[in-house]
């Protein structure tokens, strides 16, 4: 059934599962796409950067993707056109478990020709989008660009962190230089953004990879950058776009840390495994990886670090182990 009200398209199919708060006929620029599941605090922290946005209100919608939250998201999701008005909302459950099926749903429910994602436990700085919709318009060859990420931490940062955890939080600076991203490097997901185009021509992101409820699984991201870094399209680095992303102190557990780690290993034993020579490859770079960590580790040693001398080493053994056993990513 499909109610069209004051500018409001309300479609249901059983529960309310797509709220269109403006009229669909009007053009956009851009589709902001922000995937949520059971975050709400941090949502409406995301939501209030966006509506700060320099960019006028007219150029663009914003997309919320819920992923089958329980923590009253789509109740707060309803009351968004009269809390900010002036804005063009549209609220759509994704039943199907996953970050992929979600940010696929969101690519597909687009109206805008420049599909921009950033993730629902981060801030929008006040230029994000206006500096992407000037590099698309100046660009033309561009079918997708990722920016910088500055984690903003909630919590006190456990005494084994460094530098090799940086994915862990979010943390995603790459100079600032504008450049071309090839080979392995490719944007992270709580800021990147693609030409519509892209996904009519590429397809979606992979459902079998990407974080699913308590399953920490990457690589939905990278799997679908190298389907365009592969095909030879042009991919930017752009540092003046940027978010900043919000660290809770579960990032420091060591059980979450482990869990993460995991998934890592499992993503890339998926994405590898059509191939025996490339999963061959990928275990021997990983079992290098951590002949490295260990030697690393004693340096972390001598220095009184021995905090960071363990965790290290457990973080690469972690990823070998959800290499050898993606399965037990998804208990």
């Amino acid at each position: 059934m499909v109610v069209i009200n004051n500018g409001v398209s309300n479609i249901r199919i059983n529960k309310i599962s797509f709220l269109v708060f403006y009229s669909m006929s009007e053009n956009n620029k851009a589709s902001i796409i922000i995937c949520t599941f059971n975050r709400l605090k941090l949502l409406k922290l995301c939501i209030e950067s966006i509506t700060a946005l320099q960019t006028s209100p007219s150029e663009f919608e914003i997309v919320i993707i819920d992923n089958n939250s329980t923590d009253g998201t789509g109740d707060f999701c309803k009351g968004l056109s009269q809390t900010y008005g002036g804005y063009k909302w549209k609220y759509i459950r994704e039943t199907q478990q996953g970050i992929a099926f979600a940010r696929t749903r969101g690519a597909k429910e687009a109206a805008g020709k420049i599909i921009s994602y950033i993730d629902d436990d981060c801030l929008a700085n006040p230029n994000w989008l206006n500096e992407i919709i000037i590099f698309y318009d100046n660009n033309s060859a561009a079918i997708s660009t990722g920016g910088k990420i500055i984690p903003k931490y909630l919590a006190p940062v456990a005494d084994w962190f460094g530098k090799y955890f940086w994915g862990l939080v979010g943390n995603y600076d790459l100079g600032n230089k504008v450049f071309q991203m090839k080979g392995a490097r490719y944007p992270s997901g709580a800021n990147m953004h693609f030409r519509k185009a892209a996904f009519e021509k590429y397809g979606y992101f992979d459902g079998n990879l990407g974080r699913s409820g308590k399953s920490l699984m990457a690589g939905e991201e990278k799997a679908m950058y190298l389907k365009l870094i592969n095909a030879n399209e042009k991919v930017y680095y752009l540092p003046q776009v940027i978010v900043h992303h919000h660290v809770e102190g579960n990032k420091f557990d060591k059980e979450y840390v482990k869990r993460h780690s995991m998934g890592i290993g499992a993503s890339e034993r998926l994405m590898n495994n059509n191939s025996k020579l490339k999963l061959f490859l990928k275990f021997i770079e990983y079992t290098a990886k951590f002949g490295y960590a260990v030697a690393y580790g004693f340096l972390y040693l001598l220095t009184g670090k021995p905090a960071k001398m363990w965790m290290l080493i457990k973080f690469r053994w972690w990823v070998i182990e959800g290499f050898l056993n993606p399965e037990k990513t998804k208990r």
